[in-house]
């Protein structure tokens, strides 16, 4: 496991530095956006504006590996993407996240009756037990110690037999996602600053010391075992992610689009989805 730093190229004027702690609280708000209703006219203008990229791949994914008739909770649910589409078919599911967003309503309207749980897998108790639990791009900004509790407290809704489905959400921590990460990003955003400072005075960026964390494929089965889930299978998907972090990258990709197979297989070792499947016992 190793800390995720992020860079952000922004309008601050200035090279901001951020190494406080955050909470569960503070990222949710940064990932936020869950109250805008716009594209809940139908479902095809919602799904056509909000299923795509990842949450494509999410979908294929989980409509493979979840059986609609399982009662099926999904953890730091936000807006619901894939969840409505779940229910769109059929499938039997529940949402929770620390805050019910307000587009609840507005989902209801379009997808029908469904429940939402105001529930932080860290701290809350819900009497209520689950077929499967899933949870995609969220498990990457909790420690260690915070996520020995979430396996713990999963246990206690989770039946016996029953599928636990996780994404982290980003790279695993090997070899070069370090020198993306703490090499070649770093230098890069300092290389824009410096040369584009003079011709545009506003121009700044940001590192987040404390974005996350990145986990090795091992460490995460590791944990998960002590906790008394079985391995079931492992998936990885999405090899451009990670590299379109690189401003220098993402404009070589838009401008030749023909470099996308070349930069996919540099990307095979830093998949952005890497879905874990396990069985509890």
């Amino acid at each position: 496991m190793r800390k995720f730093k992020k860079i952000l190229i922004d309008r601050s004027n200035k090279i901001t530095k951020i190494k406080e702690n955050k909470n569960f609280k503070e990222f949710a708000d940064e990932l936020g956006g869950y109250n805008s209703n716009e594209h809940y006219k139908s479902k095809e203008s919602f799904f056509r504006f909000y299923l795509n990229d990842r949450y494509k791949i999410w979908d294929n994914y989980l409509k493979k590996n979840l059986n609609p008739n399982s009662k099926t909770l999904t953890l730091a649910s936000g807006r619901g993407i894939n969840e409505l589409s779940l229910i769109a078919d059929n499938f039997d599911i529940t949402c929770s996240d620390i805050e019910i967003p307000a587009c609840y309503e507005e989902s209801k309207k379009l997808f029908g009756n469904f429940d939402y749980l105001n529930f932080n897998i860290l701290n809350s108790k819900i009497n209520k037990q689950f077929d499967s639990i899933y949870s995609v791009s969220a498990f990457y900004i909790f420690s260690h110690y915070e996520l020995e509790k979430i396996f713990k407290n999963i246990s206690e809704v989770l039946k016996k037999d029953g599928i636990l489905i996780i994404d982290f959400g980003g790279c695993e921590d090997n070899l070069i996602s370090y020198f993306l990460h703490e090499i070649y990003l770093v230098f890069e955003a300092y290389i824009i600053y410096f040369l584009f400072k003079p011709f545009n005075k506003k121009i700044g960026f940001k590192f987040d010391y404390d974005y996350g964390y990145r986990w090795k494929n091992s460490e995460i089965i590791k944990l998960a075992n002590k906790f008394g889930y079985n391995f079931v299978s492992f998936e990885e998907y999405d090899y451009l992610t990670e590299l379109k972090r690189s401003v220098l990258i993402r404009k070589i990709i838009e401008y030749c689009p023909s470099t996308k197979k070349f930069f996919s297989f540099i990307g095979k070792k830093i998949p952005y989805i890497r879905m874990f499947k396990f069985k509890k016992i």
